[in-house]
């Protein structure tokens, strides 16, 4: 596209120019990547005339998924976009076993298990091995089991914490919980990709050439799985494209290794670089400060940031002792700035981890400063709508155990914990699902006349 140069600075215009081979770009905050992924797919389509539905182009959120669709839109239109493969890690391998899964024992009606209906499954597990669930909590036996899986590794396989009695606990559970995926035809979202890279490693690869180019966004951020999954997506015209940087990687709690973006030149020798180091969104004083505390790291990619932006109000930095004087000194900043002329609703406070909102909190109605917190529960965690959509869920795959003992007395059916726990027994017995299994309550006689009853009418 002839006005690329007129709208990209130069290195952004050589990273969009780069056609065919690895390519390996350094994005610094602010430098415009996402301009760059974007462009570099249009002209993909309108110079390379490389056909759409060959470009994958990943990302980490559905937000960001969202707004490169929009402006992929206006670059090369409607009709040309939709045919892209645009989305997230896990949207986009949801996509690809909904069509191939069979060949790895995925159903195409597969369900999807959430963190909470991951828990659930665990918990069962640990009552169906006869554990105690205080001595080996569902949560971090669930986390450890995730840990393994964005690994790439299986019960088997584990690694493990080094601590025998520990591992072989992991082990039963891990599993169990696998069991009873398969089971009930469900996957979670390590598996989503898990699976597809299993996909990719069969010998009649059903994907093989699918894509012709692979681009994938926030690159710093990917774990092992996925960078296997886009090495072996990618693997047949190695035409694969990373954006990142190094320095913005603050994921290693999720299993993100930024190893992998600085280790992308060892594994794809031949690869070009391309370093964006102008920042756009912010003030002299800030990238100045941000490049000072970065900089004299020793594992990190030489860059060095700059802007032509004016240099803006000069960085205040202020020790305190504790939270709660953090607190104080937030609420008399902003007293002394509504008090100045300016409204509340042009005032926002940031922090990590929804745990330090508490102290701020506090504090705020102490000073009777009205504030409003943005995020809490997400509509699709809300309490009703997982109650239906695990009705459909069902309604399309009855062996879903985790979706009908959410339902199983949703309204109000009569039917209490004591009589859930005997099915969900009666089931694991039977080697059978709990929906197979309530379709025969009476083969368990512990199971009471009225709770029977109510079922048989369910």
């Amino acid at each position: 596209m002839t006005d690329f140069p007129e709208q990209l600075n130069e290195p952004q215009a050589e990273a969009v120019a780069h056609v065919n081979g690895p390519l390996l770009v350094f994005a610094g905050a602010g430098s415009g990547k996402t301009r760059v992924i974007t462009y570099r797919v249009a002209n993909l389509v309108a110079e390379a005339r490389v056909p759409p539905y060959r470009i994958l182009a990943v990302t980490f959120t559905n937000k960001a998924a969202g707004e490169m669709r929009e402006r992929l839109q206006r670059l090369v239109g409607h009709d040309l976009a939709k045919e892209l493969w645009v989305g997230t890690f896990h949207a986009t391998c949801a996509r690809l076993l909904r069509r191939n899964g069979e060949a790895v024992g995925v159903p195409s009606n597969f369900v999807i298990y959430d963190a909470a209906d991951q828990k659930t499954l665990v918990t069962r597990a640990i009552k169906e091995l006869d554990l105690d669930e205080k001595r080996y909590p569902p949560r971090q036996l669930l986390h450890a089991i995730q840990k393994e899986k964005q690994e790439g590794r299986d019960p088997e396989t584990m690694k493990g914490t080094g601590m025998g009695y520990v591992d072989d606990v992991i082990a039963r559970v891990f599993r169990r919980y696998e069991a009873q995926l398969a089971a009930a035809g469900a996957v979670d979202f390590e598996d989503l990709i898990g699976k597809t890279r299993k996909l990719l490693q069969l010998e009649q690869n059903p994907l093989e050439r699918k894509f012709w180019h692979v681009l994938v966004d926030e690159f710093q951020d990917t774990n092992f799985l996925q960078y296997d999954l886009v090495r072996l997506l990618s693997a047949s015209t190695r035409n694969l494209c990373v954006v990142g940087d190094d320095d913005q990687s603050i994921y290693k709690w999720r299993g993100a290794d930024r190893r992998n973006i600085l280790g992308f030149k060892r594994d794809y020798p031949d690869a070009k670089v391309v370093k964006l180091e102008q920042n756009y969104r912010s003030t002299a004083h800030i990238v100045k400060a941000a490049l000072a505390v970065i900089e004299p790291s020793s594992e990190r990619e030489p860059k060095s940031l700059w802007t032509a932006n004016d240099a803006g109000a000069a960085l205040e930095v202020v020790a305190v002792r504790d939270e709660h004087e953090e607190a104080a000194l937030v609420a008399q900043t902003i007293a002394d700035a509504r008090a100045s002329g300016t409204e509340l609703r042009e005032l926002a406070v940031f922090y990590r981890v929804h745990a330090q909102s508490r102290v701020l909190e506090e504090r705020l109605r102490a000073e009777r400063i009205p504030y409003r917190i943005v995020g809490g529960t997400k509509f699709f965690e809300r309490a009703e709508i997982k109650d239906a959509l695990s009705y459909l869920r069902v309604m399309t795959n009855d062996r879903s155990d985790v979706d009908l003992l959410r339902v199983i007395n949703t309204p109000p059916r009569g039917i209490g914990q004591a009589t859930i726990d005997r099915l969900t027994a009666l089931a694991t017995s039977k080697n059978t699902s709990i929906y197979d299994a309530l379709a025969k309550p009476d083969d368990s006689p512990e199971i009471g006349g009225a709770p029977l009853k109510t079922m048989r009418s369910v």
